[in-house]
């Protein structure tokens, strides 16, 4: 052993055993198995606070995948629909559109929309009701033709009714043609005749516009020759009753805010004895489809915004109603 060496043995050994040993640096045996517990109990906590932690992170997920699913699937439940049957204020929270739609596997797999009876849809800012085809016969709602797949709109005289939309301006024409029909019964007229007349004059004004700027020298010509042409009258009821003196007021469901069926129901029920004889009434057609001119807007946009083919006939149909007069003709 050189001097440097013995001079560390020195140094090191501490217990005089003439060697270096874990003694001298004070890790016996009861030293070192304390140590095992201490390391023990620490990896122990650790692995406790890990599992902790990552069951947090892992709640901390499924609660944020949720939240999410809510906010893309936008499922609607029986007790959050936006309007109610028999709720008294239902005809204002009616949606004036909503859909009828099968039930998507997505949805249909999602824990967030267990027991949902449909789903919102954003379209052109507005938010779109659908409602699963399997619940639409369980509800209080009614659609006409039938409850199937497809959009519809709300009748804007019956609350919970919903009409399709290739069928809406049809159907409401018939109701009103058909109520008119049951008045004049019901107060004993002898004839009534019922014309939606169809007024161009605006479209017929277009064409002269256009055809002015290479055709100044026609358009007084043209104007004159194509207003009578481009105007149309459709006869939807001209009908004969046997006429009687016991005239009832009629149930009015289209035509109850019309003050001037009101006026004639009067009229005829009321025990003066000049009573009327016969009078002939128009209204605008776009007023009488409670076709209001943000219902409207909100339905073009939704319809536009799903790319539904019935959009452009739809704004079509809005803008011939707005040309269109219903004349009642009725007599006593």
């Amino acid at each position: 052993m050189t001097k440097a060496q013995s001079t560390v043995m020195h140094v090191v050994d501490k217990n005089g055993n003439g060697k270096i040993d874990a003694e001298d640096f004070g890790l016996t045996r009861e030293n070192l198995e304390g140590a095992g517990e201490t390391v023990k109990g620490v990896a122990i906590a650790a692995g406790h606070g890990l599992k902790a932690g990552s069951a947090a992170m892992g709640k901390a997920f499924v609660e944020a995948r949720l939240e999410l699913d809510l906010k893309t699937l936008k499922p609607v439940f029986p007790d959050t629909l936006p309007f109610s049957i028999n709720d008294p204020h239902a005809e204002a929270a009616q949606p004036s559109i909503l859909s009828i739609v099968a039930r998507d596997k997505k949805r249909s797999e999602s824990e967030v929309c267990r027991g949902a009876v449909g789903y919102y849809q954003s379209a052109k800012g507005y938010e779109l009701l659908n409602l699963y085809e399997d619940y639409v016969s369980q509800s209080a709602l009614a659609f006409y033709p039938a409850a199937t797949k497809g959009i519809f709109l709300a009748d804007p005289y019956q609350v919970g009714v919903y009409i399709a939309l290739d069928e809406y301006f049809d159907f409401i024409r018939k109701a009103l043609v058909n109520e008119l029909e049951v008045v004049a019964q019901d107060l004993g007229a002898k004839h009534v005749r019922i014309s939606f007349k169809e007024d161009k004059k605006s479209l017929v004004a277009q064409q002269v516009q256009t055809k002015a700027k290479t055709k100044l020298e026609s358009m007084s010509a043209e104007h004159s020759a194509s207003v009578d042409e481009f105007s149309s009258v459709e006869i939807a009821a001209d009908v004969k009753f046997s006429g009687h003196d016991s005239p009832v007021a009629p149930p009015l469901v289209y035509f109850k805010n019309e003050s001037d069926i009101v006026k004639l129901v009067r009229m005829r029920t009321s025990d003066g004895s000049n009573k009327i004889e016969s009078k002939t009434y128009r209204f605008q057609c776009n007023r009488l489809f409670g076709a209001k001119e943000d219902d409207s807007a909100q339905i073009s946009a939704i319809l536009n915004g799903i790319k539904c083919t019935g959009s452009a006939s739809f704004s079509q149909n809005i803008q011939r109603e707005s040309r269109t007069i219903l004349e009642y003709s009725i007599e006593f």
